[in-house]
């Protein structure tokens, strides 16, 4: 009986120390993607031109390049003189949101 106590105790004590280990080793991922503007920031167009923006690059440490999940919000009218923006946004897989990065586009008479 006493073995049998002992022994229990012992894997009773052993499966709590392997489960403590096993969270502990698990690392919770806190780090922002890097956002990165491809081209000039900021960039002057002709008025009533064609712009295309050259977009940015994204990366993680984690998740690496996360180019293609960016999501881009532009108010560029190239038929009205002013300043716009693009604005980049990207999240990595656990969730953690890059610092916006914005680029000026000038639209001027050239």
């Amino acid at each position: 009986m006493k073995k049998t106590l002992l022994i229990s105790g012992i894997l009773i004590i052993s499966f709590g120390l392997l489960s403590l280990s096993c969270k502990k080793d698990k690392k919770v991922d806190t780090t922002i993607p890097v956002i990165t503007i491809n081209g000039a920031n900021p960039i002057t167009v002709a008025k009533d031109s064609v712009y295309s923006d050259l977009g940015a690059s994204a990366s993680d440490d984690k998740d690496g390049d996360i180019s293609a999940n960016i999501i881009v919000n532009s108010n560029v009218n190239i038929h009205s003189i002013g300043d716009y923006t693009v604005k980049y946004n990207v999240s990595d897989a656990a969730g953690n949101q890059a610092t916006e990065v914005t680029r000026v586009v000038k639209v001027r008479v050239l």
